[in-house]
């Protein structure tokens, strides 16, 4: 991680009430998540599973794949980096602005990037095309035939499809239907945003089997722990009563949006999930954080998001209260 992470709590404990910065679902993590998780602690006296084969089982019943198409990682993080370990030295395309960890990965394992815009995609003539779809910073989408067409039209590059937020949208769906068609797909999910359980640090990889065999062979053993296992199960296990419901989330977000758009000196980005960018037609991003810290409220200042111009702040819609506190910080500060 050389560029740092949006959710910067850990740098203000204490200080924050209301925290706009993070993308995960602001309800917070499901009461039965937390208690099922409470009777897996004296499992920490023993070793977990190498590989995490068990939530490859679990994953394989709910998308009717094969189990050896899933290698579940330590977040979503893992799973990039561990792309970018088995391309070492090859080219990528980066379409952007978006997360900095795929950057970053490739960075670390030298391999050559461009970033470019949706807007501006022609063709692919790289080995790796690195695509978050919905996208963090700005939540635009490809469409699933949009992405269908890239996939099969440029076989001999690998497609890594970042569906972290696939669950906080309407406007697109899954290509997970397409991985057993195309072995120059690798999807990269993560249980983290869905559930609020960042600090588990659980993500998983499905593509074809050949691909995640060769992932396996230069991954760390142990790297996801025995209590993310164990909660991946019961999440899995649980799925569909446990997710939120996207359509109330959307309408609030819409209608944060709105409140915010009577704010002078900002523009409320278009978006298709529940966070979203704002442009500050004044100041500075990382003055306006410092202010909001200030105020028990910390934001994500998006200025360091390549190709991303001018003075941005991501927000993610939280409680109508919280939502109320920077309405009105935002007011006074303009």
């Amino acid at each position: 991680m050389l560029n740092g992470h949006g959710d910067d709590l850990h740098l203000v404990k204490g200080q924050i009430k209301y925290n706009f910065s993070s993308n995960v679902y602001y309800k917070g993590c499901p009461t039965a998540i937390l208690k099922a998780l409470a009777k897996q602690v004296e499992g920490i006296q023993n070793y977990p599973s190498p590989a995490a084969e068990e939530l490859s089982e679990c994953a394989s019943i709910r998308y009717q794949q094969p189990a050896e198409n899933f290698l579940f990682t330590n977040g979503a993080i893992e799973a990039f980096y561990l792309i970018a370990q088995l391309f070492r030295g090859k080219r990528s395309t980066i379409v952007g602005p978006t997360f900095s960890e795929y950057e970053d990965a490739c960075k670390m394992h030298n391999i050559s990037y461009t970033v470019v815009e949706k807007e501006k995609l022609d063709s692919f003539n790289t080995d790796l095309v690195f695509i978050c779809n919905p996208n963090n910073p700005t939540g635009s989408v490809f469409s699933f035939a949009e992405l269908e067409y890239f996939i099969t039209e440029n076989p001999t590059s690998t497609f890594v499809i970042d569906e972290a937020y696939i669950e906080f949208t309407k406007a697109t769906k899954s290509v997970l239907p397409l991985v057993e068609k195309h072995k120059n797909l690798i999807v990269v999910r993560s249980l983290t945003k869905t559930f609020t359980i960042p600090g588990l640090r659980l993500g998983y990889i499905i593509s074809d089997a050949s691909m995640v065999e060769k992932l396996k062979a230069i991954r760390i053993p142990w790297s996801v722990n025995g209590l993310a296992i164990q909660t991946g199960k019961y999440l899995f296990e649980n799925y569909d009563q446990l997710i939120f419901d996207i359509e109330s989330l959307l309408k609030e977000r819409i209608f944060f949006q709105d409140q915010l758009r009577v704010i002078d000196h900002i523009e409320v980005q278009e978006t298709n999930t529940s966070y979203f960018l704002v442009k500050l037609l004044k100041g500075k991003a990382s003055e306006l954080k410092n202010v909001l810290i200030s105020k028990g409220i910390l934001i994500r200042d998006a200025t360091n998001f390549t190709s991303l111009e001018g003075e941005f702040i991501r927000l993610s819609v939280q409680s109508p209260t919280a939502n109320k506190q920077i309405i009105k910080a935002l007011t006074s500060w303009i």
